[in-house]
């Protein structure tokens, strides 16, 4: 089938209201999903996203967003009368998020439902690669289809999973933990942090955890440590890719979303996972430096110069974005 995008997105894009201080919020907007689809495309990949858009006083802006980003919104119709989700953004002194959400009745739950299965598949089929994350997993009413799209598309278009656990949209955690070994058999690479796999399983060693999801069934596990080295198993062989250090760290909201655009961004010119890491790393360090999810101020040339470093040889080039 003819690849018209390089990369789709499944999830929510929300509302937040970020703190400024003085009791005062600042209306933008983000979630997982957006702030990943929009650092590929500051990478020079064409994007989609697969979701579903509330009727509120909000939908212009989320609307304007989604142009500016350039994103396909072929399979994210606006419900009417349902809400965005919204949440609500602090970032404590050491430059670390805390979130409360407000997402209960929102459009996104609706994704499959209100759109053909067989369309979405067809949709997905289109495209290079899909990522998405367990909030859809915990969000959406009809997870047996998206397992379905899953299976249909497997071996069609690259799947990446990032865990990106959010601890209060499960009742039970060890619903996730099952699903974990459903997924396995589907997931080209898999994304995690030392953080997620703490709240899943409590707190063990990287080297553990490593050998935990690659027994599990993931063929490529991506364990992002903060400023640690990031743990990769691919191919049968474990290694380690340094991090760049970041002397300006203004909001590490959309970090790891980056991180997930630029290993996938490396992918898909065929890079060897190191590589991929790497350009994950770069990437993920630029958006640091700017406030929001969408790492608005990321360009090629800022990740290139400390992608660089990290490797031996070569450049990342991007093609002319169609």
């Amino acid at each position: 089938m003819e690849k018209k995008l390089d990369l789709i997105g499944i999830g929510e894009c929300l509302v937040e209201f970020s703190d400024i201080g003085s009791g005062q919020y600042q209306i933008g907007y983000s979630g997982d999903v957006l702030n990943a689809l929009a650092a590929a495309g500051r990478l020079g990949l064409s994007t989609g996203l697969l979701s579903a858009i509330g009727d509120d006083p909000f939908t212009d802006g989320l609307r304007h967003i989604f142009d500016i980003e350039r994103l396909d919104l072929s399979h994210a119709p606006v419900l009417e009368g349902k809400p965005n989700g919204v949440y609500f953004l602090s970032i404590d002194a050491m430059s670390l998020p805390t979130f409360h959400f407000l997402r209960q009745n929102s459009a996104a739950r609706e994704m499959f439902n209100c759109q053909s299965l067989d369309s979405l598949i067809a949709y997905v089929r289109s495209a290079r690669a899909l990522l998405f994350s367990s909030i859809p997993l915990a969000v959406i009413k009809d997870r047996d289809k998206l397992f379905e799209l899953l299976r249909a598309v497997r071996g069609e278009t690259i799947l990446a999973f990032d865990l990106n656990i959010r601890r209060v949209l499960w009742n039970d955690l060890n619903e996730l933990g099952g699903l974990l070994g459903e997924l396995a058999p589907m997931i080209d690479v898999l994304f995690i942090t030392n953080e997620d796999d703490t709240i899943l399983f409590g707190p063990r060693h990287a080297s553990e955890t490593l050998t935990e999801y690659v027994q599990r069934g993931f063929r490529q596990v991506v364990i992002r440590r903060g400023g640690a080295p990031t743990l990769v198993h691919s191919n049968g062989e474990n290694f380690e890719v340094p991090v760049p250090h970041v002397q300006n760290i203004v909001d590490t909201t959309g970090a790891g979303d980056a991180f997930d655009a630029g290993y996938i961004a490396a992918m898909l010119r065929n890079h060897h996972a190191y590589e991929c890491t790497s350009m994950g790393n770069a990437t993920a360090a630029v958006s640091l430096e700017s406030r929001g999810g969408r790492a608005v101020g990321l360009t090629v040339d800022r990740v290139e110069k400390l992608y660089r470093p990290l490797v031996k040889w070569g450049t990342f080039h991007v093609p002319t974005r169609r």
